[in-house]
Parts: structure tokens; C-alpha cells; sequence
């Protein structure tokens, strides 16, 4: 919804309205319409991602997205400059050219 008013309002039927030589604290009138047509919806959309993320937003139900094994890192294996390097489900075994999977045989 808050793009839908974001397009009318920086589109031309509502622009046109603001086409005028007036300007407002030296700014001519069409760019101070574009920039606080843009302020707002940036400020819409940090309200709306705030009351998402109260309500629980959708998609993740809360679920912390740090949770996932292949983004867990191993603390108890580090480097000598002592950062971490290895995942803690081995996927990953610190080879940045890994080999390559064998397929079968595609009808040859």
C-alpha cells in the first residue's frame, strides 16, 4: 500500500499540481515536493517495519535468523589471528575450491 501511494504521488497527475515557478526557502516547488514525498514514505516505512517487527512481523514468526546452522560459526576452532573459520556442520571444511560432485551419466 505505501508504494502504491509513493507511485501516485510522485507520478504525474499529483506532480503536475506542484509544476509551478513558486518556491519555498529558495527551493523551487517540484523538488520540494519530490524530497518530502520522499522523506515521507521512507518515515512511513520505518514506522510500518517497526510495528511488523512489535507485532512479531511475517515470515521469520520470531524465529531468530541467526539460528540456522550453515550461518552458526564454530568459536571453539580459530585461526591464529583468532577468528573463527570453520561452520559447525562441516559443510564447509575451510577449502575455498571445493570438489567438484560426481553426477551420473546423462544418457551417454
Amino acid at each position: 500500500m505505501l508504494m502504491v501511494v509513493g507511485v501516485l504521488a510522485l507520478n504525474y497527475p499529483l506532480i503536475s499540481l506542484f509544476d509551478r515557478k513558486a518556491s519555498v526557502w529558495g527551493i523551487p516547488l517540484p523538488f520540494l515536493h519530490v524530497f518530502v514525498v520522499w522523506i515521507l514514505l521512507i518515515l512511513g516505512l520505518a514506522v510500518l517495519a517497526e510495528y511488523r517487527g512489535r507485532r512479531g512481523g511475517s515470515g521469520n514468526s520470531g524465529k531468530d535468523v541467526t539460528d540456522d546452522s550453515v550461518t552458526r560459526v564454530s568459536h571453539d576452532k580459530t585461526t591464529e589471528a583468532g577468528v573463527s573459520a570453520v561452520n559447525t556442520d562441516n559443510s564447509m571444511n575451510g577449502d575455498p575450491f571445493p570438489a567438484p560432485v560426481p553426477r551420473p551419466n546423462a544418457g551417454d
